[in-house]
């Protein structure tokens, strides 16, 4: 390696160090606010998802105040995401082209507001369902007692599967857009992709069929949009090189 590649690699191993530097500083300050609103997520997310009369319980001294840290930690990660996407996309911005930052800048935006709408998905659709179907074998001989613990791990379980499947749009429009996949390779492919979708559902979901379900479905439904969306962009492009080409072509003539 010479000494220009060698500063180069210096250059780039540095602006890495700061690029987590400065996330992980962004994650330990909203730490602090999330404590504080912990409780009140959690209250809100009880209002919605759990029918009348349900109640939690703990069953060690710390539980309680460990559950709640869990809660502040996604709190304060999820509040750091779009300042950790912004200072990613300058760090790889560089050592893009112009052409695949303008396709890229859309995906890597959309990242942050596909996240909310996973966790959103999670916790008034997933959530209650499960609730629901899990109290409805209260009876005579059954009575639910739940940790608070248990309950709060099994949400942040959901939510954070939620948020991860979420974020397969943009990954498979940055392998579209950079060429390492083809439309038409991907579209033979669907049958494949959608089983491989479903094991994913099952291996980031709770081990409950019912809750695989309800994560693989709309992972397919974005998985269609994603294709759909890049058909109707690619065309649009080819619509705009060909125009472009004629121009060039009549200037010429």
């Amino acid at each position: 390696m010479s000494s220009e590649e060698n500063a180069n690699f210096l250059e780039h191993l540095e602006a890495l160090r700061s690029v987590l530097l400065k996330s992980a500083g962004c994650f330990l300050l909203f730490c602090i606010p999330a404590w504080f609103f912990a409780g009140d997520i959690l209250q809100l997310i009880l209002d919605h998802a759990a029918p009348e009369g349900f109640k939690l319980h703990y069953f060690t001294v710390m539980e309680p105040f460990l559950t709640l840290l869990k809660i502040a930690l996604i709190l304060a990660f999820t509040a750091s995401i779009p300042f950790i996407l912004y200072w990613i996309w300058g760090f790889i911005a560089p050592a893009l082209t112009s052409e695949e930052k303008r396709k890229l800048a859309f995906p890597v935006f959309l990242m942050f507001f596909l996240a909310l709408g996973g966790a959103a998905a999670a916790i008034f659709f997933i959530l209650p369902a499960m609730i629901t179907f899990s109290m409805s074998f209260t009876g005579n001989a059954l009575e639910p007692v739940i940790g608070i613990g248990d309950f709060v791990s099994l949400i942040l379980v959901i939510v954070l599967a939620a948020m991860a499947m979420f974020q397969f749009p943009v990954i498979l429009l940055g392998l579209l857009t950079t060429g390492v996949l083809q439309l038409e390779t991907v579209r033979a492919k669907r049958a494949h992709i959608m089983v491989i979708i479903f094991i994913l559902a099952a291996v980031f979901s709770p081990p409950d069929v019912f809750s695989q379900l309800l994560l693989a479905i709309p992972s397919c439904i974005l998985f269609e949009a994603t294709l759909l969306f890049y058909a109707i962009r690619q065309k649009k492009d080819d619509s705009y090189d060909k125009i472009y080409s004629n121009a060039n072509d009549e200037q010429e003539e």
